[in-house]
């Protein structure tokens, strides 16, 4: 995802896609808005499942909530107090998050790089706040160059203006050292990162003038215009700094801030020179970085890749060759054919990269920018062979050396420049402990706790209290939508993590495994094309918008994710790009079982890898023993490596279907119509009947309003530009956490 606003995706798909960093954009809102909150009603509600498999729920129950303005401190006996509410107070204006944090109105809030000496340190009685780096996050920021325009087109001309960026003043003050270096495309801390064989262009007028010597140009003859998002006040400063310096060289530069809409119609297609972007992760994968930002858009026939070939073995598989040499390996690229030689030293081992290209290549200037190709419209066949193959193979041994090739070259042939990489700062109280962080989750409020305050100031909502039960959050913008199928952008995101639960989620500050959350255990064919997770039993949706109950099994998992494809929003392509919704289905715990016995499967979890010959050991290898509720089965089109990662996104927490057929008027009646037509998801083509592509289905209207889930807390309450209130959603299905941790029962 751009920040920012931009719109990014993987090679595969072509359609423009709309992305809100929160964290890093203030979005003002003028907007006239009425509270919404669930009625104060007592509801005896049957929920009836009724089905030909045996994932059949049936559920009876009563359930009384009042909703009111005030939130109560819940015992704490191990001292610790769980935060049973959740309020993000919206405040776009920086000043006023200053003085609601420093009042102690808010436990924790976005604050600008320029005014965080401003509340670090701020005391009140033995606590203050705390500005507390946690390493680096996955967002960076980048300077792309227009490659198809002279001077850009010559690779001397871009070291030299990489060379002519005084780095370190832009780090310290525009970002106040919150931004550290960065060498190529992907990140540090993700697979293929590295700094080896690597330029490293630290400022340097003198380096910069003699490259523009030797490319044989004049300056002089070339105006530069650097465009930056208006309102954002960072990338306005580089452009400013980039002016100054790249004008020391002789090149006549000017700034212009352009609206977000008018950013993005200038640099779809190549008549741009120069501007500032970021980008921050849709999921944790180099793919997400390397496609969008470096794939050129090439077409092959075919990619493959070779390993352990003796260097006198190259000649058989490539006509040419190119040699990137990485840490461990040297990674060989080239078109399929016979002759290339090579020479290289004995002591790492070889990785070839063949490839054919396809007869009908569309030319860079009619591709469009994050959609067929970089925004740079840079095309060169080695890398975007290296990013074909990375996509395509899952070994992540093999992976690495693919991944750190492109980081290389991408540092190498600089179409854009590498400006930064974002560190992780919180601040917060010194009363909030347990904190953590997560590149693409954020953290769970129920992982963190709280300790008695010295005040429990109001908070300006209703009654509500800062109390140690209740963490308050002063932030900026909105989501984009409460329905998960629509939100592309990172507030939406935070909200669906404590509200949702999806199949595979990360635990905490670990994201180099998933760990299971809906699915209890998952596995796959050799290739990788078929998956099959195992889904939790008892586990209940609570709708505290009608005081309703809703199991989920295996049906509802299934219908999420065709959901988000049918719907064709601004997420939809993380499905789309990879997974045959319409020819994936849903199997009993038996179906599945008798399958196994005549297709073992491949399971993966935390580093061991066995083959599964039933459901019985499969659940075992995952040290599970509870209720399931059915399997689901997803075809990709073809092996991703990132599939899980993609999984974990909290845009596919799961909704029970039954809830949308209870609630909106055009589907009301018609549940058991259309799990039967789809034969309870042996047929999800079918549910294509009741849910319409685009904003104006009807489910998409009703959850942008009134959106329900799984997960640890619920959506209490809300008034649009203003406030959003979670409270602790008692049917939780791991609730047994909170009495472990805090001694908490709901």
């Amino acid at each position: 995802m751009s920040q920012a606003k931009t719109v990014t995706v993987p090679t595969t798909v072509t359609k423009v896609i709309t992305k809100t960093i929160t964290s890093t954009i203030v979005t003002t809102k003028t907007t006239t808005a009425t509270a919404t909150v669930p009625p104060a009603v007592t509801t005896t509600t049957t929920t009836t499942h009724t089905t030909t498999t045996p994932i059949t729920t049936t559920t009876t129950h009563t359930t009384t909530t009042t909703h009111t303005t005030t939130a109560t401190l819940t015992a704490a006996p191990y001292g610790k107090y769980l935060h049973t509410t959740v309020i993000y107070l919206i405040q776009n204006d920086a000043s006023a998050r200053v003085f609601t944090l420093k009042r102690g109105v808010a436990d924790m809030a976005v604050i600008p790089p320029d005014q965080l000496s401003a509340v670090n340190g701020t005391k009140m009685g033995n606590y203050e706040v705390k500005v507390v780096e946690r390493g680096l996050s996955f967002d960076i920021v980048y300077i792309v160059l227009n490659t198809l325009k002279p001077p850009f087109n010559n690779l001397l001309v871009r070291r030299a203006l990489a060379y002519a960026i005084p780095y370190k003043m832009i780090w310290e003050t525009v970002y106040h050292n919150t931004v550290v270096g960065l060498v190529g495309v992907i990140p540090k801390g993700m697979l293929g990162w590295t700094d080896y064989n690597v330029i490293h262009y630290t400022f340097n007028l003198t380096k910069a003038r003699e490259l523009l010597k030797k490319a044989g140009i004049n300056p002089s003859k070339y105006t530069i215009v650097i465009y930056y998002n208006q309102g954002n006040t960072a990338r306005a400063k580089v452009a400013t700094i980039l002016s100054t310096y790249w004008g020391y060289l002789g090149f006549k530069v000017m700034v212009q801030a352009l609206s977000w809409p008018q950013l993005l119609e200038k640099t779809e297609k190549p008549a741009f020179d120069v501007y500032i972007i970021g980008w921050a992760p849709d999921f944790v994968d180099p793919d997400d970085y390397a496609g969008p930002m470096m794939y050129g858009g090439t077409k092959f026939d075919f990619v493959k890749v070779y390993t352990n070939v003796a260097p006198s073995e190259v000649g058989k598989y490539l006509a040419s060759a190119r040699i990137i040499d990485t840490p461990k390996y040297y990674v060989i690229v080239g078109p399929v054919g016979t002759g290339a030689k090579v020479s290289l030293p004995k002591n790492k081992p070889i990785i070839v990269v063949q490839y054919k290209l396809a007869k009908k290549q569309i030319p860079p200037q009619n591709c469009t920018a994050f959609v067929t190709i970089n925004p740079a419209f840079y095309r060169n066949v080695t890398i975007d062979a290296l990013i074909i193959a990375g996509r395509d193979i899952t070994n992540p041994v093999i992976r690495e050396p693919i991944y750190q090739a492109v980081e290389i070259l991408s540092n190498h042939e600089i179409p854009i420049i590498w400006l930064g990489q974002y560190k992780v700062v919180q601040v917060y109280w010194s009363w909030v402990h347990g904190m953590y962080v997560n590149p693409v989750l954020g953290i769970r409020f129920d992982l963190v706790y709280e300790t008695k305050a010295p005040s429990t100031p109001a908070i300006g909502i209703g009654n509500y209290v800062n109390n140690p039960s209740t963490f308050v959050i002063s932030t900026i913008g909105w989501p984009q939508s409460f329905d998960p199928a629509k939100d592309y952008e990172t507030f939406g995101w935070q909200i669906f993590h404590q509200v949702g639960d999806t199949l595979v989620t990360y635990w905490k500050s670990d994201f180099t495994h998933v760990v299971p959350d809906l699915a209890v255990a998952w596995c796959h064919n050799k290739n990788g094309t078929i998956w099959f997770f195992v889904i939790r039993g008892g586990v209940k949706a609570y709708d505290p918008w009608h005081h309703k109950l809703y199991p989920i099994n295996a049906t509802d998992v299934l219908f999420t994710i065709w959901r988000i494809a049918r719907l064709r929003l601004d997420p939809s392509w993380m499905i789309t790009s990879f997974i045959d919704v319409n020819h994936s289905k849903v199997l009993t715990e038996q179906e599945f079982n008798q399958y196994l016995k005549t297709h073992p499967m491949i399971a993966n979890y935390m580093g061991k890898t066995i083959t599964v010959t039933s459901l019985k050991q499969l659940l075992q290898f995952f040290g599970y023993s509870g209720p399931t509720a059915g399997v689901v089965m997803l075809k990709l089109y073809k092996p991703y490596a990132a599939i899980l990662n993609i999984l974990a996104d909290p845009f596919t927490m799961i909704i029970p279907a039954k809830y949308l057929f209870d609630n909106v008027p055009q589907l009301k009646g018609k549940y058991l119509q259309a799990m039967k037509a789809a034969e309870w998801g042996k047929n999800p083509a079918a549910w294509a009947a009741y849910i319409k592509p685009g904003e104006s289905d009807p489910t998409h209207v009703f959850l942008n309003k009134y959106l329900i889930g799984t997960g640890p807390y619920y959506i209490a309450g809300y008034k649009r530009g203003s406030y959003i209130i979670l409270k602790i959603n008692p049917y939780y299905w791991n609730s047994t956490l909170w009495l472990k941790l805090y001694g908490y029962k709901p």
